[in-house]
């Protein structure tokens, strides 16, 4: 209001309108104050998302901003999702929507057959799997380039939002037909996992849920355990008498924290519920020498991976507009800002590594149990 001389009144109309009309002159200021093109201001959006239609349940201190925020920053991005789609298709969306009464193991192991994994096998990148079956995942960073704010670590002094959920779901795309996956950049590679396993568990059965209640979110829980360690697969790994030192190695081949791994274990029955108190009890009480914190916390193994990160928006960009960067985008004069898009990108793994092809020294055309037919020197021949 006061860079643009407006009253509360006049604002709260623009605010509350699905449309307006500002001459030239107000438009070009409006757009320099808020950082977005005169483009984006008369770009209808196609992604229409609210803070209902977020799939998860924000803790009670999340203000209704916060989740307004989160609603439009997975609006802006669907938009952003969709252009990539229009210029080269997207991964089409294998991920089922079930009914919510499904069972948790079936509607685990229909996922998993969804995904072309196998059923009864260890994911070793979930994240991949899950954007190769078309559900895009975005990886928050902490700080955040078209904010400016640091947020969802204790003790920081500053205005950002201080979020205490680790991710959430929701659809977008003009029929809400595209999955999305949005979640916080994190230091443990078992929490990152399973946060988006939760999410797939959300989207999978909840998709059509109103809300999400405190019973889906266990719903959520118990099925993303079971999407990593399948109860049936697990069970004749399991130790006759389990403790939190020999569950390490089912730990580190399904890809699962041992504090999930307890969980599950109780809820499938494989232990009693007087065996899972007592590992939890443990699990907060004995230190990783380490680390110096409980296993809680950082449990052994917590070094044992590399934290997974997503790949198909970058990749999708680079196939698109051949840019590796937001920077890299600026020519193309997209609608979004360059600030934002950085933000989508942030937390995006990069290609992988490809080692340059060394020749080996030259060997004898011909061995006893084999003939080595020196390609090179047709090619230097054709080269000629």
């Amino acid at each position: 209001m006061a860079e643009l001389g407006w009253k509360g009144a006049r604002q709260t109309r623009l605010e509350q309108a699905q449309q307006t009309t500002l001459d030239a002159a107000e438009a070009e200021k409006l757009a320099h104050v808020l950082r977005f093109s005169t483009s984006f201001l008369t770009t209808p959006p196609r992604s229409r998302v609210s803070a209902s239609d977020l799939l998860f349940r924000a803790p009670r201190s999340t203000s209704a901003g916060e989740k307004e925020y989160l609603a439009q920053f997975a609006a802006v991005a669907g938009d952003f999702l969709d252009e990539l789609d229009g210029r080269w298709p997207l991964p089409p969306v294998k991920v089922p929507s079930l009914d919510s009464s499904t069972a948790t193991a079936l509607a685990a192991a229909q996922v998993r057959q969804r995904l072309g994994v196998e059923t009864d096998a260890p994911i070793p990148y979930l994240t991949y799997e899950l954007e190769r079956a078309g559900v895009p995942v975005i990886m928050r960073v902490r700080h955040r380039k078209s904010t400016n704010s640091l947020s969802w670590t204790p003790g920081d002094d500053d205005s950002g939002l201080s979020e205490k959920h680790l991710g959430y779901s929701t659809r977008v795309g003009e029929y809400s037909e595209r999955p999305l996956v949005v979640v916080r950049t994190s230091e443990s590679w078992e929490r990152t996992r399973w946060t988006i396993a939760h999410e797939i568990g959300h989207l999978t059965l909840h998709s059509r849920a109103p809300e999400i209640s405190a019973e889906a979110e266990l719903q959520a829980s118990l099925f993303a355990s079971e999407l990593l360690a399948p109860a049936r697969a697990i069970a004749p790994e399991l130790p006759k008498v389990p403790s939190l030192l020999n569950l390490v190695p089912l730990k580190l081949k399904w890809g699962i924290s041992i504090g999930a791994l307890i969980r599950h274990l109780e809820s499938s029955g494989l232990i009693d519920t007087n065996r899972y108190e007592m590992l939890s009890r443990q699990l907060y009480t004995r230190i990783n020498p380490d680390t110096g914190h409980t296993w809680g916390r950082t449990e052994p193994g917590w070094d044992a991976r590399q934290i997974e990160r997503p790949r198909l928006l970058a990749r999708w960009v680079e196939r698109c507009y051949g840019a590796t960067s937001a920077t890299m985008l600026a020519s193309q004069q997209l609608i979004w800002p360059q600030d934002l898009i950085e933000d989508f990108l942030a937390g995006q793994r990069s290609a992988p590594n490809r080692t340059p092809f060394t020749p080996r020294e030259s060997q004898p055309l011909h061995t006893e149990t084999s003939v080595i037919v020196a390609t090179d020197r047709f090619r230097e021949r054709r080269r000629a």
